[in-house]
């Protein structure tokens, strides 16, 4: 089973990271640190493909009122 998780390397995505690495699924942790940027859109091809699961657990924080609108 591959699954993604957004966020995967920072303070709450390592926990399931490692947890379910563990157990033997192919996971992807997905962050700016492994050039995959949710809110900027890079990498998004790289890390979806073909994922079964994909679990968000990144802290985007938006500074503008109309920067919630661009995702």
């Amino acid at each position: 089973m591959r699954i993604v998780i957004i966020g995967g390397n920072g303070l709450i995505g390592t926990k399931p990271v490692n947890k379910l690495r563990e157990r033997g699924p192919q996971i992807m942790a997905a962050s700016p640190g492994t050039d995959i940027n949710t809110i900027a859109g890079e990498g998004l091809a790289q890390a979806f493909v073909s994922p079964q699961v994909v679990v968000d657990v990144a802290n985007a924080t938006f500074r503008k009122a109309g920067d919630l609108g661009r995702l």
